[in-house]
Parts: structure tokens; C-alpha cells; sequence
């Protein structure tokens, strides 16, 4: 049986003045005793403008496919990267979208990085550079790269402390552990998968021996830019308008359909479903550990193995 608490002992009378107010009454001039509870965290109102400018990119990508245009004068990569700066700019003088201004910025560091990765090559060559397909593709992950960590850095600097959470400077145990755990569960799981359903026999090993000094680092590279972009950037830029949940389902979305519209064509288009779980889980990783590295770590070991071991099989090189 529960005992009942006592009777609170009858407040003893100061002497004559005004009586003081009841608990929940309101003061003089209409506020409140206890403090106003704060208005609840809205989870997917802000994210408005983040849809539009993904319906924009979407429309920008998919457009140029309704007609023929032979002569390339308007390659869409740099359609994107025009279309993101471009709504950024707009945020910058409509103060009813200040707070978009961060996720704008990251989708502009997301289009221009890939732009960069196009671009960089056939500049280099314009220049007198050879390269083979290898050093080509290593030196647009460098430029992919650099350009990201650039617009990273211009954040940091202009934002100072208002910068989203970029989870550079945290590295613990927990961290540690899910980059070794996640790295081993990735190569078991591979392992597992039959070479048959993944299109190869076996792995030439002359050609990964001819191929890895470029492909390894490249892919590394490319797996760090992607997660500043989207693990770092955009969900930390996500995290400052909605509820952790939302703003890791929103970047791993947006992961997954940035991957839809510029890489996977051909055989590999069904994994676009499969990117955005990894987007989601690696999101996650970020969000408990406090750190971006394991998902770095584990986004440049997952790129290596899928170019080294899964692509020659699918296109039969």
C-alpha cells in the first residue's frame, strides 16, 4: 500500500499586501508564472526549400534528355552546378530563406565538386598533360576533392562558430571500432555475395596490380569528398532545421539520388537503393560517434572494392 504524501503546511501570513499569485496564474501585465514552454522543433516544414531546389536539380538533369543536342553547348554538370549557385544567390537577398542558406551551399559544394571531377581531366589535357584513363581519374578525384575541401574551409571561416557540425576533430574508441567493424563487414559481405551474381569469375590480378597505385587512392579521395559533402556538410546543415532522424533520411535521399543522376547508368542502376541505406547507415555511424571519419574510412574501402572487384564484371573489362 502507498502511504500518501503529507498535506503541505499552510503558508504563514506576512501581514497585510497584495496576496501572491497562484501557481499558473498570470503575472501582472499578462505573463505568465512559469516560463513559456518552447515551441515545438518542426521536423519537415523547413526542409521546403531544400525539395524545391532538388525538383530544380532533377528538372536541369532530366530535361536535356526530351531533346537531341548535338553540338554539347550546355553540358549538364555544369547546368547543376549553375542552378545550385543560382538558388543560392537567391537565398543570400530573401530573408524568408536564411535558413536554407547552409543546405543551398551544401548542394552547391555537392555540384560543383562533381563539375570539378568532370572537368579537371580535359583541362589538364588542354594544357599538354598526359594522362591515361587511371591518372585521369586521379586527378579529377584530387580536383573533386580539393574543391570540396575548399568550400568546407570558406564555411568555416566566414561561419566561425554558427558552422554546422562537421565531426572533423572527434576521433574516439566508438569511432575507431565502427570504421574496423563496418571496413571487415563490407569485405565479408562481398566475399559472401557469388561471384556469378556480381558478373565476375575471379579478379585478374594482373590488372589490379596494374590498376590499384591509381584506382586505390582515387577512390579514397572520392569516398572523403562524398562524405564532407553529404555526412559532413549537408547533414550538419540539415541537423540545424530538423530533428537528427529527419535531417539523416533527407541527406541519405538526396545521397542516393545525386548518385541516380550523375554516376550510375547501365548495369549498376539498380544499387541506387542500396546507396541510399548506405547514405542512411553511414549517417547514423556519423550521428552516434560523433565523427565523420569511419564513414569515410568505410565510404573509400566500399568504392575500391566495388571498382576493383564489381565493375569488371558488370562491363567486362
Amino acid at each position: 500500500m502507498s502511504i500518501p504524501p503529507p498535506a503541505d503546511p499552510e503558508p504563514v501570513s506576512a501581514g497585510p499586501g497584495p496576496a501572491a499569485p497562484e501557481e499558473g496564474a498570470p503575472h501582472p501585465g499578462g505573463r505568465s508564472g512559469a516560463p513559456p514552454a518552447p515551441p515545438p522543433r518542426a521536423a519537415w516544414g523547413p526542409l521546403v526549400p531544400l525539395l524545391i531546389a532538388a525538383v530544380a536539380l532533377g528538372v536541369v538533369v532530366l530535361a536535356p534528355n526530351l531533346y537531341s543536342d548535338p553540338n554539347g553547348l550546355d553540358p549538364y554538370t555544369l547546368r547543376t552546378s549553375g542552378v545550385a549557385l543560382g538558388l543560392l544567390a537567391v537565398s543570400l537577398v530573401v530573408p524568408g530563406l536564411a535558413r536554407a542558406r547552409l543546405v543551398l551551399v551544401s548542394l552547391v559544394a555537392i555540384t560543383l565538386g562533381w563539375s570539378a571531377f568532370l572537368v579537371a581531366p580535359a583541362l589538364l589535357g588542354h594544357a599538354g598533360v598526359q594522362q591515361s584513363g587511371d591518372q585521369a581519374n586521379l586527378n579529377a578525384s584530387v580536383a573533386w576533392c580539393g574543391v570540396t575541401v575548399a568550400i568546407l574551409g570558406l564555411v568555416w571561416l566566414v561561419l566561425r562558430r554558427d558552422h554546422p557540425r562537421l565531426r572533423l576533430l572527434h576521433l574516439g574508441w566508438g569511432a575507431v571500432a565502427f570504421g574496423v567493424g563496418g571496413t571487415a563487414l563490407f569485405f565479408l559481405v562481398f566475399l559472401l555475395i557469388p561471384a556469378t551474381l556480381l558478373g565476375r569469375e575471379g579478379l585478374p590480378l594482373v590488372a589490379v596490380l596494374r590498376d590499384a597505385p591509381w584506382l586505390v587512392p582515387a577512390n579514397m579521395l572520392q569516398g572523403a569528398a562524398q562524405e564532407l559533402q553529404f555526412r559532413g556538410l549537408l547533414l550538419g546543415s540539415l541537423e540545424r532545421l530538423t530533428t537528427p532522424l529527419v535531417a539523416n533520411v533527407c541527406q541519405s535521399v538526396v545521397f542516393g539520388l545525386a548518385h541516380l543522376a550523375i554516376v550510375y547508368q547501365g548495369p549498376i542502376a539498380p544499387f541506387v537503393p542500396l546507396t541510399m541505406l548506405l547514405g542512411f547507415v553511414l549517417g547514423w555511424v556519423t550521428q552516434r560517434t560523433n565523427s565523420i571519419w569511419p564513414a569515410i574510412v568505410v565510404h573509400g574501402v566500399a568504392d575500391v572494392v566495388v571498382t576493383l572487384a564489381v565493375l569488371p564484371g558488370l562491363y567486362g573489362f
